[in-house]
């Protein structure tokens, strides 16, 4: 049975035999809460009111001025007052409800009740004991529904029952989806329609974060007008249940407005969280099997033994690829390792403390952004499964990186002077440079011999390549080359030196493609 929202309202005071009230005038709101009472018996404005309160008056300060009556009738519906009550009898100004004053309350759209003015402090406690055991039964309400929603947990109810007892109790159609926009339950009554649109938007930029929440009309939902169901013109409301500090999943309501459902809310997506993760989550010895897996790959250098490995296991033995991820505390680390065992598809997958590492089968890159994950993170190169141990480790040093970095750092296979630029302060880099190439640059032609050194290393220290890639005479390019050994003191044929002035161009940023300067030929 469905909780009612209201449990005293203003048409109810007129039922209450011990208050013998009359409705004179109901309107529209007179299936409001009623308020505390507040007795009004002097002229002037209203007293600062909160809206909801049942205002008491007999009148006498006010007598047969009706403009006075339309200030106090006017001042009341603009304060929110839930109802206006006039004593009639000999001791008030009237002994019967003016036409007067009864044609403001309908005006105004005021409920208007009457009532015997020797009664009036009677009924003013009457009031107020009646508002005290509404709100009592107003908090009463959502805590049994917690209570009912969590026996159904207890009992071992899955996401499907806990969804449905909560629908049948409140009258509203709900829904659950994953972190990732997949839809996990719903209740019967929740549309169809509107399971692969929020699915979309879930899975994209769109979806809240904690402490936020998505308001969706259900027609910008669905594709077009004709696939609206009917009953389902309404706000549909997505709200992120988390873990610890992280989302989980989101609970999608069509709310009804009633009061107990939104007070109840809260502890729905509290369950829903708990039991996300006994449903979904890896248990321990999952955990650890998954981890001893690892391990075990990583210790296979031989191609046949490696795919022999994971075909036992039952895995493709396709190309992998290593990423490390530092997580912000433990906790998160092992909320990770199950999200991103879905996310990376990854077959293998642990943690150690804060760092998680893992062997993806598609890209981490796109699949990371499309997460919003958004912690250090290194991506080793794409191998066979017998470089995998490789792929972690190039991973873990580009994690080192990444900290610094601020964003995700992919370790690229073979142009290891790129990583090394990446992984160095700029400060660093920026003096490194200075004191490598100022003695050429600043000499006469310098531009010209930093040109010529950078293409002579591309073109493999040829003489002839360089010349012919410049356009110049090869005897050129052995002055030039002569020059910066002179300049440079160094033995251009010693692969150290080779190696600092080649890290020397890359931070200044000559490109590889052509033997060309930053700013030009």
């Amino acid at each position: 049975m469905a909780y009612e929202s209201k449990a005293f309202t203003v048409a109810k005071l007129a039922t209450t035999p011990s208050l013998g009230l009359t409705v004179m005038h109901g309107g529209s709101r007179v299936e409001r809460a009623a308020g505390i009472p507040i007795s009004i018996e002097r002229n002037g404005s209203l007293p600062k009111l909160h809206g909801g309160e049942i205002v008491l008056t007999s009148g006498r300060h006010i007598g047969e001025d009706w403009i006075a009556w339309k200030v106090l009738l006017s001042e009341a519906a603009d304060a929110g007052v839930s109802g206006l009550i006039i004593g009639l009898g000999t001791e008030a100004a009237f002994e019967r409800l003016p036409a007067q004053v009864l044609a403001l309350a309908s005006e105004y759209d005021l409920p208007l009740l009457t009532g015997d003015i020797a009664d009036f402090g009677r009924m003013a406690h009457t009031i107020a004991v009646l508002h005290a055991e509404g709100q009592r039964e107003a908090l009463r309400r959502p805590l049994d529904l917690q209570m009912e929603i969590t026996a159904i947990v207890a009992r071992g109810g899955s996401f499907g029952d806990l969804l449905s007892g909560w629908q049948q109790r409140t009258e509203e159609p709900v829904a659950v989806f994953d972190r990732l926009g997949r839809v996990m339950a719903r209740s019967s009554a929740f549309p169809s329609t509107l399971l692969a649109p929020l699915s979309e938007r879930l899975a994209g930029r769109e979806a809240p974060r904690l402490g936020e929440q998505l308001l969706v009309s259900a027609t910008e939902l669905v594709a077009g007008p004709d696939e609206t169901s009917a009953g389902v013109e309404e706000t549909v409301e997505v709200f992120p249940f988390a873990g610890n500090d992280t989302v989980r999943g989101f609970c999608v309501r069509i709310p009804t407005g009633q009061e107990t459902a939104e007070l109840a809310a809260p502890a729905l997506r509290s369950l829903l969280a708990l039991e996300f993760e006994r449903v979904w989550f890896l248990d321990e010895s999952a955990r650890r099997k998954r981890a001893e897996r690892f391990a075990r790959l990583l210790t296979f250098t031989e191609p046949g033994s490696a795919r022999t490995f994971l075909r036992s296991i039952g895995i493709d033995p396709g190309p992998l690829r290593g990423v490390s991820i530092e997580a912000r505390n433990e906790t998160h680390a092992e909320v990770l390792i199950d999200d991103l065992a879905v996310v990376l598809a990854a077959p293998f997958i642990r943690h150690r403390h804060r760092i998680v590492e893992c062997l993806a089968t598609v890209d981490p890159r796109k699949a990371l952004a499309d997460y919003g994950l958004d912690v250090p993170t290194g991506i080793g190169t794409r191998g066979a499964p017998e470089h995998s141990a490789r792929s972690i480790r190039q991973a873990t040093l580009a994690l080192e990186t990444s900290r610094r970095a601020g964003t995700p750092i992919e370790y690229v296979d073979g142009a290891s002077h790129e990583f090394l630029i990446s992984a160095a302060p700029s400060e660093y880099l920026e003096a490194f440079s200075i004191a490598v190439l100022a003695p050429i640059e600043n000499s006469r032609g310098g531009e010209a011999l930093l040109n010529t050194l950078h293409t002579w290393l591309l073109e493999r220290r040829s003489v002839e390549a360089t010349a012919e890639r410049m356009g110049v005479h090869r005897h050129t390019v052995r002055n030039r080359m002569q020059r910066i050994i002179q300049i440079t003191g160094h033995d251009l044929d010693g692969i150290d030196a080779q190696t600092e002035l080649w890290l020397a161009l890359k931070v200044r940023g000559f490109r590889d493609s052509a033997g060309t300067s930053p700013s030009g030929p």
